[in-house]
């Protein structure tokens, strides 16, 4: 091969070479080149040696600038969990895991509630593995939601999505115990009608102090707005049971837990205080109290009856012991406005702010009477009843009749002053009444249809001691009338006038 053709080939083949090692070979390329053309012969064959220990020194650079590159160890709070070539690898996973996560929970807006963090590292050929970073990532990340945290007298009970549905079960239950729209409302109240109610004026609010304030969680301690509002009305969501166990009582269990007997017999139907506990019998222990007390203000204006007095007035012309109604009583009626306050639909406080009488009472009077009747007869008997004598005293039909008939359909009136002794059914007398006159006289009254008096009663000559029949022994309407003397029995026409 000719010198020429060789050194054009030479040139031709450094030139590719030093071209891809680039600018940094520079020198090594023009002096080489210019030894070889002052030296062509005499130097050929060193500057050829030179040319390719040169070469295989950049090459060998090359090699190893190309294949050194950063790579990123992932922590997390602290701890490694692998290593990747780029950060986004890990921040683009967690943002599509994230929107995953908001799309199943509502919308809600989610964070990671772990601290994410890279330290980078250049490395020879460094070692990385994206999807064993990942992997070890979605075990152990903590996803949490943005919630709101309701506080109730400065315990936290439970989280909601957002301040709208945490205020929304609130007012479900303001709604649940006061109506309406458990909102406070004012209406003016007038008494214009009083066959229609008043309108009522309420305000309704929570007693204990409620706040709502922001927090991150699990998503799976976020409650919908019916187990958030059935944690706040019962006060748990979990049931707890007992079995009871060798020396149980019902004071023991409510003991126990920290409730009452009361609690334990609403929650166990057919458990009462007389109840024998069976070893092994499951109890429902569950305290079930509203975490909030849902107070309700009324004004409550009413109707109401206005009762009469009743005036009591002496009558000394009427025997004592006897009444008489001179005047009816009639009740008035007046508006009542009250303040009420209920709590979770109880009624604990009641007052009167206001009333005003629409219509004033009638007073009832009775006279009462104070005339003294004496027990004490006269001696002088007045007749009974009016009418006829159907049948004398003395023997008829054989046997002896005790007294006179009156044959009448009117009144009987004692014959003077006495003593009711007896009053009632007495054989073949029928309904009859026996009189003591206090004097050795007794009068005996029978076969009355209606009796007027009352053992004990003292009754004045000629005070109405009942009314003609047919009872006992008889055949027609009349008054069987009979006297006795010292227990005698005497012919009644003997004292009568």
């Amino acid at each position: 091969m000719e010198m020429a053709e060789w050194t054009s080939r030479l040139k031709k083949r450094m030139t590719l070479l030093l071209s891809q090692t680039g600018q940094q070979t520079k020198n090594i390329k023009e002096k080489s080149w210019s030894y070889i053309m002052k030296h062509k012969k005499q130097s050929l064959s060193i500057a050829a040696g030179v040319l390719i220990l040169a070469v295989a020194g950049v090459s060998a650079d090359y090699y190893y600038t190309s294949n050194t590159y950063s790579i990123y160890h992932v922590y997390v709070n602290g701890e490694e969990i692998g290593v990747v070539n780029d950060p986004n690898v890990i921040h683009s996973w967690a943002a599509q895991k994230l929107k995953e996560e908001e799309e199943q929970k509502r919308g809600l807006k989610l964070t990671l509630a772990d601290t994410i963090s890279f330290k980078e590292e250049t490395k020879f050929k460094g070692d990385f593995d994206n999807t064993a970073a990942i992997t070890a990532l979605s075990d152990i990340a903590n996803i949490k939601v943005e919630a709101v945290k309701i506080v109730i007298d400065g315990k936290a009970i439970g989280y909601a999505a957002s301040v709208n549905e945490a205020q929304a079960v609130l007012d479900k239950l303001k709604e649940k115990y006061a109506g309406n729209d458990g909102a406070a409302t004012k209406k003016a109240v007038t008494t214009a009608s009083l066959s229609e109610p008043a309108p009522v004026e309420k305000q309704v609010g929570i007693k204990e102090e409620v706040k709502f304030e922001k927090d991150t969680v699990t998503s799976a301690e976020v409650l919908s707005e019916d187990k958030l509002a059935e944690l706040i009305s019962k006060g748990t969501l979990k049931q707890v049971i007992h079995t009871v166990v060798e020396g149980d009582c019902i004071g023991c269990i409510a003991k126990k837990y920290g409730i009452t007997s009361e609690d334990i017999y609403r929650n166990n139907p057919g458990i009462t205080e007389d109840t024998v506990l069976q070893l092994g019998q499951q109890i429902n222990v569950t305290a079930m109290r509203p975490l909030v007390t849902v107070q309700e203000t009324e004004q409550v204006t009413q109707q109401e009856k206005v009762d009469y007095n009743v005036q009591i007035e002496n009558n000394a012309n009427l025997p004592k012991g006897e009444t008489k109604v001179i005047q009816e009583g009639k009740e008035g009626s007046k508006l009542v406005t009250y303040e009420i306050l209920k709590e979770n639909g109880q009624v604990v406080d009641k007052k009167v702010l206001s009333q005003k009488v629409v219509q004033q009472p009638v007073a009832k009077i009775i006279q009462r009477g104070t005339k003294v009747i004496p027990s004490r007869g006269t001696g002088s008997f007045i007749w009974p009843a009016r009418g006829v004598i159907s049948s004398g005293f003395g023997t008829r039909w054989g046997k002896m009749h005790k007294g006179i008939d009156i044959a009448g359909s009117g009144a009987i009136a004692a014959a003077d002053n006495g003593r009711v002794v007896f009053a009632g059914w007495d054989g073949d007398y029928g309904n009859a009444v026996i009189i003591d006159h206090g004097n050795g006289m007794e009068t005996l009254y029978g076969h009355m249809r209606q009796i007027k008096v009352k053992v004990g009663d003292v009754v004045a000559q000629g005070k109405t001691i009942g009314i003609m029949g047919s009872t006992g022994d008889s055949t027609g309407v009349h008054l069987h009338f009979e006297v006795h003397q010292n227990g005698r029995l005497q012919n009644p026409l003997r004292f009568l006038r």
